[in-house]
This record gives structure tokens, sequence and C-alpha cells, in this order.
């Protein structure tokens, strides 16, 4: 199955949180899809996932099970919210679901003789492995299990994103880093990169304007911000 990664205002919250100003998007909003968590500009990353077992080796050496048992257990880390103050975020990882080795290179246009993609992309051969996490901070502010993609490219390292259903939450967040009133959408985003023995991460959104204007004149402007960071 090929497929082609896309850059979306998704994947400029979780990189990009915290920048000032707003960001315009002509023709009325976010556009593309997304392939296991990562996401890639026009002229990208092209994507081929093949369905992989969990415990069969795949051409990176290792399998989805080894990559599970590498990061078993659960992982803490001091976390800070952006409006202020402290708590402990943990996240922990369940069986995985399924997995997919994807073999990825650059897409037409990323390379020499093209435009340059808008990020930095890591067209690296990886395993994507739909997994349950479980992610909560110590204050009760997230109290969550959600299944994730993770993306590794070594056997001790994993990266993922979720965005969050907040009208799901099982923990006390609310959106008040902006006014939800004032935007057509406002989305969360939780972003993090486990190692064989620490867990990093950020949680941080989107808010997202009413169109101005209409047809292809239309335009939508998204401000990004940031809500804690672990």
């Amino acid at each position: 199955m090929r497929e082609r990664g896309w850059l979306s205002l998704a994947f400029l919250a979780v990189t990009g949180a915290g920048l000032s100003g707003c960001i315009d998007v002509a023709g009325g909003g976010p556009q593309g899809g997304q392939i296991g968590g990562v996401h890639g500009s026009e002229g990208g990353c092209d994507e081929e996932a093949e369905d992989i077992g969990a415990g069969v080796a795949s051409p990176l050496g290792f399998s989805a099970g080894d990559v599970i048992t590498a990061l078993s257990g659960e992982r803490s880390a001091p976390l800070a919210w952006a409006k202020g103050g402290s708590s402990t975020a943990t996240v922990a990882l369940g069986e995985p679901v399924s997995a997919r080795f994807v073999r990825s290179r650059p897409g037409e246009g990323s390379g020499p003789g093209g435009a340059e993609p808008a990020l930095a992309l890591d067209c690296s051969d990886h395993l994507q492995i739909d997994v349950p996490l479980a992610f909560s901070t110590e204050d009760g502010a997230f109290d969550e299990t959600f299944t994730v993609t993770l993306r590794a490219t070594q056997v001790d390292a994993a990266s993922f994103y979720h965005r969050i259903d907040l009208d799901a939450l099982e923990g006390s967040y609310e959106v008040t880093e902006v006014d939800p009133a004032e935007f057509r959408e406002v989305t969360v985003y939780l972003s993090g990169t486990l190692s064989s023995s620490a867990v990093t991460g950020r949680i941080s959104g989107i808010a997202e304007s009413h169109p101005s204007g209409s047809g292809p004149d239309a335009s939508v402007s998204a401000r990004p911000f940031d809500v804690a960071e672990f």
C-alpha cells in the first residue's frame, strides 16, 4: 500500500506550538491525511506500508514485539503547564494491536532540483505499531488510555502523536489557553518520544478561526498554543 504523507496544521501543532502570530491557510482549512502519526508535505515522504506480524522480524532487524518489550513499563517525567504550575506525567504501553513495516523515501519535489519541504522530514524506513497508551498526570488533568501509532526506526526508541478527543476525557483538563467560543474548532495533540529509560513529550493545540471570505478566496487562520511539556 503506497501512500504520501501530508503536512497539515496538526503537524504544526505538534512541532510549532508557541510560535507567535497566526498561520493563514488558503482554501478554508487543513488539507490531506496522515500516515501512522507521521505527516509530510507535498514533496515530503512517499511511503509504502506492509502489514507485519508483531513477532516477525522486520528488514530493520527487529520486530514490533521487540520494540514494545524494550519500551514496556511505566515512564514518568516532570510536567510543566504552559500557564504555570507543574505535575508529573506518566506513560505506559499495552500490547501491540497491529504493525506495519514502512518503506519511506523523499517524495518528488523534496530533493535536488525540487522545492524544499516546509519542514525537515525523516524519510527513513520504520515500523508503525498501533498500541494502547495510558497517559496520566498526577494532578488528575489527564487520566486517559487511547491507541496511538508508534514510529520506530530502532528497537529501543519510538515516537508518536495523538489527537486527543476532548469530549471523551476521563481527566479534568479543559481548554483555557484560548477561548474555544472564539474559534470554529480547537484541537489538542499529545506527542512524545519513548526510550528504554525515559519519556519526553508535549501537549499542544491549534485554534482554527471561522473562514474569512468564500470560494477559492476563502482563508482560515490557525493559532497554535502550548498546553504542557514534560
